[in-house]
């Protein structure tokens, strides 16, 4: 009975230590594979990435570039710009730049490096960021959207990007029978508390029977207070409005922001039946909006929008709504555009993990011109100085 015990005890010592040798025969693996698997990531992962990663990115950054983004015509005839020649010259700053950190660059320095050569496509819609930042900001639901290229809520006007504050303050002024409201952007932490303000400040001032928006050097791109705060309160009706934006590539947007404001949307390859420049031969998708928008309140007034050359993005969109609608009269200088392109496609770069957002086609004029290139023509034409407002009311009263 002793020997069978002892011989007992031995093997349980025997499969302690064999047990002992599996697990840091298991954990050895472990280091080995995860140690190959770091450093084969992509350099999202890593604190510093490589200047091949670099290039690699941008080459497909310019890919991108070239086979979506429609705008290149745009920078070449009026800035007298071919970005896409000038790359050999944007690769040798690259590699000048990484060659003064060793050949490899922090995440950060790769996103000022190539932020501030797409500065040369004189877009501000045109940007990159890392896709952490990206997650934060966009606050959605499913961030692996990113990831299958969906186009996105903007981020520029969230709370992670934007100071906290209670309420947008707008610059009021009153005249005789008109009520005048300077409106400078559209950034707000919190658009429905920023349309109860507006709105306050149209039902105190009642009497009037003028009211004058100026969105003058608004350029803004918030589609959400664009509607909401903007256009609802002051519609003397419903509203329903159709317009086209024209696509190089087939369109993969998401209907978030678009579903909860009320526009739905279809992409046709057929644009035979659409008034476009002969100029656009590179269209060959055309996605059509339509837009439903229900008052909020009884509006009697007659509302004027001022512009600018300055006027672009969501801003521009107010006005280009207001045209089409008659909802109010545009007045002043034609606006920028790239109010009608209201959504954008944020693409990942395989290499660094980087994201690029770029507008997604162009929208186009009523007339078929580009709104990116046209702009939004205002109704009324008046100069843009600090007499504007006398002006306008001398010619309306």
């Amino acid at each position: 009975m002793k020997t069978s015990h002892n011989r007992a005890n031995k093997q349980r010592k025997r499969n302690k230590i064999a047990n002992k040798i599996f697990l840091l025969v298991l954990l050895l693996i472990f280091c080995f594979f995860g140690y190959k698997y770091i450093n084969s990531r992509p350099a999202e992962y890593s604190q510093m990435i490589p200047k091949k990663y670099i290039l690699r990115d941008f080459d497909e950054l310019c890919n991108q570039i070239e086979s979506s983004y429609m705008n290149l015509p745009q920078t070449k005839k009026y800035k007298d710009i071919d970005f896409l020649s000038l790359k050999p010259n944007f690769k040798s700053k690259i590699k000048l730049e990484s060659g003064k950190k060793k050949d490899e660059m922090s995440t950060q320095e790769v996103v000022d490096l190539y932020n501030g050569i797409l500065k040369k496509l004189y877009d501000s819609n045109v940007r990159i960021a890392d896709k952490h930042t990206f997650s934060e900001i966009l606050q959605q639901d499913n961030h692996n959207q990113i990831l299958n290229n969906l186009s996105m809520k903007r981020y520029s006007n969230l709370t992670e990007e934007i100071p906290e504050k209670t309420f947008r303050a707008y610059s009021i002024d009153n005249y005789k029978d008109a009520l005048y409201v300077k409106v400078s952007d559209f950034d707000s932490v919190n658009i429905q508390q920023d349309a109860q303000i507006f709105s306050s400040i149209l039902k105190t001032n009642k009497k009037k029977n003028k009211i004058i928006i100026d969105l003058r050097d608004n350029d803004s791109d918030n589609l959400d207070y664009a509607i909401n705060v903007i256009i609802k309160p002051l519609l003397k009706s419903d509203i329903n409005v159709e317009f086209n934006v024209a696509n190089k590539t087939q369109p993969i947007i998401s209907k978030n922001i678009l579903d909860r404001n009320g526009i739905s949307f279809k992409t046709t390859e057929n644009v035979a039946n659409i008034k476009i420049n002969d100029n656009q031969k590179s269209i060959k998708y055309i996605t059509n909006f339509k837009l439903a928008i229900k008052k909020s309140e009884e509006q009697k007034c007659d509302v004027y929008l001022l512009q600018n050359k300055n006027t672009r993005n969501s801003a521009d969109f107010v006005c280009q709504i207001a045209n089409r609608t008659k909802f109010a009269t545009t007045v002043g200088e034609t606006t920028s555009g790239n109010g009608l392109n209201i959504v954008h496609t944020y693409k990942s770069l395989p290499n660094t993990g980087l994201i690029v957002e770029y507008p997604l086609g162009q929208g186009l004029n009523e007339d078929g011109t580009t709104n990116e290139e046209v702009g939004t023509i205002p109704a009324i034409k008046l100069d843009d100085n600090s007499e504007i407002v006398k002006l306008l009311l001398s010619r309306i009263n």
